[in-house]
């Protein structure tokens, strides 16, 4: 059927959410059809209503780039909040880190150590605003502030650049701070304590997960694809 042409063509033009984008193409095709059943009961035969309904509604190509829009904000939206998120969370678990490893230390940090110390975790604080600020704009602030695919993608990247900043900066803190060259075995029982595995297992995955919701967003920034544009209605 035309209708049926028409979705599949734009769903291939489509990048984003699985979800969302299975979503948005139920829309349309109920849409359609419903325009189409409108059109018949006016006594226009079958195939003539589903090719008006259709002619009525637009291109793919006319149509693609702000669905493609809504679907790169949303991932973007996701990237955000996963973004703030982890890192909150990453900075919660390196406090309790601290402070229970600290217990009975003598070790006093050097400047430098300090300094990294601070700029690690300020940079945490401002990511997790920035990052639900953003979550904002890709949402209900769109209605305000003008974001898109630029948005989305700077997003994405955004995301790739603070996993590895943070990566790098927890492996620096680590190696400059007495229990990497200290580990006793007393030290390495309570590592495998139940509550200390479940942070391992939370530092280690969330920067995978960062990397690729910003992967994903980048390629749901990307322009929809113009060679899939064509009207169905020359392919029914």
């Amino acid at each position: 059927m035309v209708i049926d042409a028409y979705v599949t063509s734009l769903g291939a033009a489509l990048r984003g959410p699985r979800a969302a984008k299975r979503e948005l193409l139920t829309e349309v095709r109920d849409s359609l059809h419903d325009a189409a059943a409108h059109h018949e009961s006016a006594g226009l035969p079958a195939p003539a209503a589903a090719r008006l309904a259709v002619d009525e509604f637009g291109t793919v190509r006319e149509l693609a780039a702000d669905y493609q829009r809504e679907l790169a904000l949303l991932q973007a939206r996701r990237t955000a909040l996963l973004v703030a998120g982890a890192v909150a969370a990453q900075q919660v678990i390196s406090e309790v880190a601290w402070r229970s490893a600290a217990t009975g230390w003598s070790w006093q940090p050097s400047w430098g150590y300090m300094v990294l110390a601070r700029t690690v975790d300020y940079a945490g604080y401002s990511v997790v605003l920035l990052g639900l600020l953003a979550a904002v704009a890709c949402g209900a602030g769109s209605r305000f502030v003008s974001v898109g695919g630029g948005f989305a993608r700077a997003t994405g990247m955004a995301a790739i650049g603070v996993c590895a900043f943070f990566v790098l900066g927890g492996a620096a803190l680590s190696a400059l701070s007495p229990t990497w060259h200290a580990m006793t075995s007393a030290s390495l029982s309570a590592s495998l304590s139940p509550t200390a595995l479940a942070a391992a297992v939370i530092t280690t995955t969330t920067p995978v997960w960062m990397v690729y919701s910003g992967l994903r967003c980048l390629r749901a920034a990307a322009p929809a694809r113009s060679a899939l544009g064509r009207h169905p209605v020359q392919e029914a």
